[in-house]
């Protein structure tokens, strides 16, 4: 079928490269460039990672992007998606589309999750899908087989992109009708990722195996009281993401937890990486926003506390100096594992 990649990043482009790879024709969009900024991809069809095969097309006019696809996979940095959704809005029938959202990440501002800002931009619940899950764009261009999860209001959307975008023994997709954990617990991950690089700066490496179960209870806890499964935070949104997240140095939420140590990422000097997109920052921010506004809303036996997002969060804003970085994430760990 006709598939729509709207962006073109690293993850965008894993994307359409499966997708294509699936037999799908498939379209992928971008910003137009400006002035020398472009996207080597739509110049020579590479960027660091990968090369685009030559039935993938490309464009900069959004209205035909839309128009294109059957289904319109969203993959750009989740910030941005409530300002893009306006751009979207102005393309007659925008609304009547099949959206799936290849993104992780809260809205900072409002506590929003993704799925969350489709509908409040007007997109019908029965069309939207959220598809996350463990992988790299270098393994996976590679060829090395990974699992990946669809969630959905509605099973039967959810199971019609799993039988079209799967490949078995390469791309496996499974399906979760809890679309709450399974956003919460994907934008989560990049936080305890931040978390795992301040303690590996810290050589405090033996930390990230309570940081693991420790972290599974706290956002379990966080998405029960948001109205999800608690145990999704088991599966592959959350702890299936963990090596690619907290071990793999290809993340940049690992490198950037890192960097902070080393007091390169909080002076805004960090490897040449845009800072937007190293998700954890803002969803940490979002994660307790979300959690206050939670805890304003019920008694005082049952408020939830995050002390491991909330380590993070204040660690990222420069509440706690970076010479306290580590064991302070130590503390709060022990915390978590606390909770009850």
């Amino acid at each position: 079928m006709k598939v729509t990649v709207l962006g073109a990043g690293r993850w965008a482009s894993c994307i359409a490269f499966c997708l294509n790879r699936n037999k799908h024709d498939v379209l992928m969009w971008d910003l137009p460039p400006k002035g020398k900024e472009y996207n080597p991809l739509f110049i020579n069809r590479k960027n660091e990672f990968m090369e685009l095969p030559k039935g993938i097309e490309l464009t900069h006019d959004l209205e035909r992007a839309v128009n294109f696809g059957e289904v319109i996979v969203i993959s750009i940095l989740s910030q941005k998606l409530d300002e893009f959704m306006h751009s979207i809005k102005k393309i007659k029938g925008y609304q009547n589309k099949k959206y799936c959202l290849n993104m992780k990440g809260v809205e900072c501002t409002t506590g929003r999750r993704l799925s969350e800002i489709l509908l409040d931009n007007g997109v019908k619940k029965e069309n939207i899908a959220v598809w996350v899950g463990p992988g790299h764009v270098q393994s996976i261009y590679a060829g090395q087989p990974t699992n990946m999860i669809i969630s959905a209001y509605h099973e039967a959307y959810a199971k019609f992109l799993i039988k079209n975008f799967s490949k078995p023994n390469v791309l496996d997709i499974a399906y979760s009708s809890d679309i709450i954990g399974v956003e919460i617990g994907a934008a989560a991950k990049n936080v305890i990722g931040i978390a795992a690089g301040i303690l590996e700066g810290s050589n405090m490496e033996q930390k990230k195996g309570p940081l693991m179960p420790a972290s599974v209870k706290e956002i379990g806890m966080f998405i029960d009281a948001l109205g999800g499964d608690p145990l999704t935070a088991q599966g592959l949104a959350f702890l299936g993401d963990f090596q690619a997240t907290l071990f793999d140095h290809n993340s940049k939420n690992l490198t950037y937890g890192k960097a902070i140590v080393e007091n390169k990422a909080l002076s805004g000097n960090f490897l040449n990486y845009n800072i937007e997109s190293v998700e954890g920052i803002k969803t940490a921010q979002a994660l307790i926003k979300k959690m206050d506004e939670f805890n304003n809303r019920v008694n005082e036996e049952k408020q939830i506390k995050m002390p491991i997002t909330m380590a993070v969060k204040d660690i990222t804003t420069g509440k706690i100096a970076i010479s306290k970085a580590g064991k302070y994430i130590s503390a709060k760990i022990t915390e978590a594992i606390e909770l009850e």
